[in-house]
């Protein structure tokens, strides 16, 4: 279990900033700020996570990072943005990053209604335009051979920049597992 955490956690750091939907030179001049609530197994456990960019007009950027909620030492232990996909993999979600990374990168070019074939025999369904947080996103889902109860949904942001997805949600058998959505967007 540790070395699946190490492993999730060591790809993640490595890629991060390809798992970004938008790159920081995408945000205009000006600060935007970006929230977003993180739930796992246990619905009491609430985790915020919150990015500002600050763009500037000389082309140099301050981006901020926070993190923030209360629980026991015991619930905290997966606390932070490196430290959610600890959270994710312990709240029983089991996301395919390959086929998430997949879509991010083609996201413009999906059409609600369509099917597409991702990495390793998943099937993304395009089910709907909306808003998250005031962001038109494009929301669908997966799901993988290997887990077909297992449900991940996933809004991709389209109107606007947002560092990573707007919406995540993984249902298990009905059961929502593991949830990050994006809560407030600020603009400049």
């Amino acid at each position: 279990m540790i070395r699946r955490h190490t492993w999730i956690l060591v790809y993640l750091a490595v890629g991060v900033v390809g798992f970004a939907q938008a790159a920081l030179t995408d945000f205009p001049v000006g600060v935007t700020v970006m929230e977003w609530a993180l739930r796992g197994g246990s619905p009491s456990l609430v985790q915020g996570l919150s990015l500002t960019v600050e763009a500037k007009a000389d082309g140099r950027f301050k981006v901020v990072l926070g993190v923030a909620s209360e629980g026991t030492a015991a619930d905290l232990e997966a606390l932070g943005f490196l430290g959610s996909s600890v959270f994710m993999q312990a709240a029983g979600a089991n996301v395919d990053l390959s086929a998430l990374l997949t879509l991010i990168r083609r996201r413009e070019a999906l059409k609600v209604g369509e099917d597409y074939a991702l990495p390793g025999g998943v099937v993304f369904q395009a089910r709907a335009r909306a808003d998250v947080a005031g962001v038109g996103c494009l929301i669908g889902e997966y799901r993988t051979a290997d887990r077909p109860d297992t449900v991940v949904e996933v809004g991709l942001a389209l109107t606007d920049p947002v560092y990573f997805v707007p919406l995540l949600r993984v249902t298990e058998g009905g059961t929502v597992t593991f949830e990050m959505v994006l809560t407030a967007y600020r603009r400049p």
